[in-house]
């Protein structure tokens, strides 16, 4: 047995060996969230608004009209397209002859209670990445709140920090960051990852409309 014939026996025995240790369901799904791109459809989400990136708009190609929908058990939105006479109808781009952009909608109605609910903190703004999916022969984009990558607003005038000397402390806008929970982990068991996704039914969603009522004490 030459030199060359060796090799490739050795790399066929631990080819073998691996094929009979591995288990996939013992592994973690890396979430794509700590690979995310420009090019990814995402949702940006602040204390008053929220603006659905160009890479989401152009992918819901002619879709100028959505209807927004959220599941607060799974703490999913959900965006799908609608018709303009819609009653719950939102613009959700700029739409012009020669292109399409994002539009920052104005809602402080609704992220107010989301941002109570979800324990977020209003000196932050949240980006989501979205997920195509086709149900029941509608395509909607569905954004995981509970996977949100964390940016710092700058403080409004009079509530900036400021170092043992009085000067204002510069605060990084630019650079997001991932809670404790999502930071200290690649991602989530195979088993949690096939039972997240396996969307079976979408009664758990309700209409933004139905989520901003009247607030009970």
């Amino acid at each position: 047995m030459n030199e060359e014939q060796i090799v490739i026996s050795e790399k066929e025995e631990r080819r073998q060996e691996i094929e009979r240790i591995i288990n996939p369901d013992n592994c973690q799904v890396i979430r794509k969230e700590l690979f995310a791109s420009l090019r990814d459809p995402a949702v940006t989400i602040r204390n008053g608004n929220i603006t659905f990136n160009t890479a989401c708009i152009n992918d819901f190609d002619g879709v100028v009209y959505v209807k927004l929908l959220y599941d607060k058990d799974l703490r999913f939105l959900s965006v799908t397209e609608c018709d303009e006479n819609d009653k719950h109808a939102l613009r959700w781009c700029v739409a012009r002859t020669d292109k399409r952009k994002s539009r920052r909608m104005r809602c402080p109605e609704f992220t107010g209670p989301l941002y109570e609910q979800l324990g977020w903190s209003s000196k932050c703004r949240y980006k989501v990445l979205g997920y195509k999916i086709e149900f029941r022969g509608k395509t909607y984009f569905v954004f995981d709140l509970n996977v949100p990558q964390v940016f710092n607003e700058k403080p409004k005038k009079g509530e900036e920090q400021l170092d043992e000397n009085g000067e204002v402390v510069e605060v990084d806008t630019r650079t997001g960051f991932y809670p404790d929970d999502i930071a200290n982990t690649f991602g989530v068991p195979m088993a949690q990852y096939k039972k997240e996704t396996e969307i079976t039914d979408m009664d758990g969603y309700v209409e933004i409309a139905g989520f901003t009522g009247v607030k009970k004490e």
